[in-house]
């Protein structure tokens, strides 16, 4: 079984231009992810771009071009694997390139996860930190009972089993080639959330708690000078 993570890095975004090429303290965004992959029991990293700017940034056995048009960024993580010739019980991690303080543990720990026979795709959670989150579109908030997520959400008043989501995404090949046949859902579309697409088709999506202890994904220029502080008082 090969455990491959991807971690796909458009360079176009519309709150904050040219995201993944931005500086936490002296270096670009998406390096700071690669880094944290790199320390995983991943048997392959890459991360896979739209972008000649990103691509450059990275060893040539660790990066690779893909098509600028695609829905999602698993639907480009599925590009990117389908040139490495996979069975269907391999294992794909999409990991988010603007997650910058990300634990390989977590990582590690999906893997293993995943690993299972009875495991198909499975995602992350981190506690709310405080009430206000639940009324923040920004924050998306993930409903768990039993290490299964059954519900998204952008905006909710709901409390009990509700989580904060954290945009990491692991599959078995057999799933991710599914998930990507599969025409984008009403709800994705409407929400914006590209895990409805799974659980309109359903694709059951096992969820476990995080042991990073910075979870920061970064969409704004305040997200970027919070990173940047974080960076500097924990002398990453």
């Amino acid at each position: 079984m090969k455990k491959i993570v991807i971690i796909p890095a458009r360079i176009q975004s519309e709150r904050l231009p040219e995201k993944p090429l931005r500086l936490i303290l002296n270096k670009p965004m998406i390096s700071w992810t690669y880094e944290a992959t790199l320390k995983t029991s991943a048997d392959i990293v890459q991360v896979a771009t739209d972008s000649k700017k990103i691509y450059d940034l990275f060893p040539k056995d660790n990066v690779i071009m893909t098509s600028s048009n695609h829905h999602s960024g698993t639907d480009r993580v599925k590009e990117a694997v389908s040139k490495i010739g996979l069975n269907d019980n391999d294992v794909i991690m999409n990991v988010q390139g603007d997650e910058p303080f990300i634990n390989p543990e977590d990582i590690n720990n999906l893997f293993d996860l995943i690993s299972k026979k009875e495991v198909t795709m499975a995602t992350l959670y981190s506690d709310l930190n405080s009430l206000d989150e639940l009324e923040d579109s920004s924050k998306v908030k993930i409903l768990v009972n039993d290490g299964i997520a059954l519900n998204f959400f952008r905006e909710t008043s709901l409390e009990d089993n509700i989580f904060i989501h954290q945009g990491i995404y692991a599959f078995k090949y057999k799933t991710l080639k599914s998930f990507v046949s599969f025409t984008p859902s009403f709800n994705e579309k409407k929400y914006k959330l590209e895990q409805f697409r799974a659980i309109d088709n359903g694709i059951t999506i096992n969820a476990i708690k995080s042991v990073s202890k910075i979870h920061l994904g970064v969409d704004t220029e305040n997200d970027l000078k919070k990173a940047n502080e974080i960076a500097k008082e924990n002398s990453y």
